[in-house]
This record gives structure tokens, sequence and C-alpha cells, in this order.
């Protein structure tokens, strides 16, 4: 994979491995699609060479959040239950006919969006639910989803609990409905299977990020991709209830791992910290960091030492791309004595690891 809108791959987990509510918050119904998008073009700021590396500047990150026990979401297994055929064929309805968008009388005030996070949270684990279905038209409650004209109704007052109850169920049963209308790719014979695609991902992550994600919330997902329908893995891994953690404003750590399906070959291992800051580069900046060599020898040490990749190093360059710049991520390509590659994406200013690309040589995978 090159670089990718993590969002749209995330959303698309959530449909497609039972992670529902996440709709609730980020995804207000279903994202049909993964994006990837092609790796800039490097531009060569290095020779090739094997000078000692440099140690990586530190940094502050959040410590892990891990629960003893792990608590099991219950949703699908309740839907399926529960929903009948009329009411997953009135959500077709709806969601055919779906402008882009929540139209709404108001927006949820900050207020409400805490509130929401924790909810949807105890939702997903079973530990509450609504005693009563959204109403879908006027005159039951003072709100509502006017689904003939698909427009949210709200009081001027703030919901009640038993209100974002509702709101979350309803997005829940939408994307419920939504996902049996996918037909999900099934691993072949000649694919690695869910449990070793979930080791290799851990594996990558604590190499890389000296993270051990054992006691976190995983989840994998296998697609096919592109016009020649490569299989692909992607693992993700979070801490158990990231909206209870979101709601209080504490930082966590997330992980995104892609494979490939057939070899097995860990192509990319992404570390998220929702809570960080970037630094945009600029021009003034971007001139600086082409004379500092300081950014491709962190990066050759990565990928000597953390990747363990022994190979010499044929070629370095910097990246130039203006999306990373303003992401506030320095990439370095590297290019191996095999034919193989590697874009590290280094956060500016901390040269602190965001993202290991790699990239088989031609005909190896």
């Amino acid at each position: 994979m090159k670089r990718k809108n993590v969002l749209a791959a995330v959303a698309v987990l959530a449909v497609s491995s039972g992670l529902l509510t996440i709709s609730a918050l980020t995804v207000p119904y279903f994202v049909g699609s993964m994006m990837a998008n092609a790796a800039p073009k490097a531009t060569e700021s290095s020779t090739k060479g094997d000078e000692p590396p440099v140690l990586l500047a530190s940094q502050k990150t959040p410590v892990l959040k891990v629960e003893g026990k792990s608590p099991v979401s219950t949703i699908e297994e309740d839907l399926q239950r529960t929903m009948t055929e009329a009411e997953i064929q009135q959500i077709y309805q709806y969601a055919d006919s779906k402008k882009e968008g929540e139209p709404a009388s108001r927006t949820m005030n900050a207020g409400e969006l805490k509130r929401l996070k924790i909810l949807e949270e105890r939702y997903k684990y079973g530990e509450a639910r609504p005693q009563k279905p959204l109403p879908l038209k006027a005159g039951v409650s003072s709100f509502y989803l006017d689904i003939a004209k698909d427009y949210f109704v709200y009081p001027a007052r703030e919901l009640t609990d038993e209100e974002l109850l509702q709101y979350i169920d309803w997005y829940a049963r939408v994307n419920f409905a939504l996902s049996k209308r996918i037909v999900k790719p099934q691993p072949d014979a000649k694919d690695i299977g869910k449990e070793e695609a979930l080791s290799k991902a851990a594996d990558s992550i604590k190499r890389l990020f000296d993270a051990d994600v054992s006691r976190m919330e995983a989840t994998a997902a296998y697609n096919k991709l592109g016009p020649e329908q490569q299989g692909k893995w992607f693992l993700h891994f979070q801490p158990y209830r990231v909206g209870t953690l979101n709601a209080n404003e504490e930082a966590y750590l997330m992980y995104a791992v892609f494979i490939d399906s057939v070899s097995g070959t860990v192509e990319d291992t992404t570390v998220v910290n929702p809570s960080y800051k970037r630094t945009p580069i600029t021009p003034e900046m971007n001139v600086k960091i082409r004379q500092d060599p300081s950014w491709i020898e962190a990066a050759k040490s990565i990928v000597t030492k953390k990747q363990g990749d022994g190979q010499a190093i044929q070629k370095s360059s910097l990246v130039q791309d203006s999306v990373y710049d303003k992401r506030g991520v320095v990439a370095v390509a590297l290019e191996m004595k095999d034919g193989s590659s590697y874009t590290v994406e280094l956060r500016y200013p901390e040269k602190a690891l965001r993202c290991l690309i790699y990239n088989p040589a031609k005909g190896s995978s």
C-alpha cells in the first residue's frame, strides 16, 4: 500500500468486520470504498552509503490504554436477532434516496457529543440500549428523524441519554442493514489466514514502535483491491473504550497494518496519535530539511535497526510532496540492493516514525 486515507479504510473495516457503531461518530452511514493514493515521486538528495545511523529524537507518546478483561461487542448478534425484514427494506429505501450529510434543525452541542461518545461505547458492549426506537415521523417525540424528508428534528433543549441512545441505535441498524448488501471477499486457499495476519501485524508494531498490542482491541478485514484483485489484510489495533477516552480528552495510540495476503509481506505499518498536533512544513523549513542529512540518517536507522533489513542501501532521497508538508511529515525513500524499497515517514520536527511503507522488488511477490 502507498499513502492512504486511514479513516476511509477504517470505515470499510467498521462495516465489514462488525464495528457497526463507529458510524454514529465518524461515518454517518456506510462508506463503500477504500481509498489509496499513489506514492509521490522521490527527488534524490543523498548519495548511497552506509554512514553510522543517528539516534532518533526523543518523543513523548501516550501510554497504551489496555484492559484486563476484554469487553465484547454484542451489536451484530443483537440486531441479527431483533431486526425484521420490513425494517431492513425501509432502511434500504432510506439509504437509496439519502442526501449527503445529515440535514437537521440544529447540530449537537459539545456536551451532547461528549455524552454520545460514552453512550455509544456502552451500546457497543451491550451495556445500554434505548427503551424505544428512534421515531421516524413527527408527532411521537420532540426528537425524531423525518425519514420521508431525510431530516432530523431536534428539541431546543439538550438531548436526553435515551434520545442519544435512539440516535446511536438507528445508525447501528442502518449500517447493519447495509452490510447485508456487501459481498465480502473471502481469503483463498493461497492466502494467509486471519490469525497469522494478526500475528504478523503485532510483530511489526512491536519491532517498529516497541508496543505490545496483545491487550488492545484488534480487528481484521480481508479485501481484494485494484484491477488485479490483490488480496490484502487490514489490521487495526486500538484501546478498548476509545469513545470514553475521547470524551475525557485522554491521549492514546492506534495502529494500522496492511499485509499482502499471498506472500504475508507487511507492506505498511502506521501509528495514529489522534491528539498529536501537526507542525506544517513551510517552504523555508523545507530548505533547511533538505540541507540536514540527519533526516535521511534517521530513516536509515529505522530500516536497518528497527526493521532489521541488513541489505545495503543503494540510494536514499527525500520525497517532495505538498501533502506531506501540510501533514508535517518528512518522507524518506530508500532503495535496497535487491530492488525493494521503503518510504519512511517521520514527524516534523521530532523525527519520530509515523509510518513505514515497504515495496517488494518487482516480481518478488
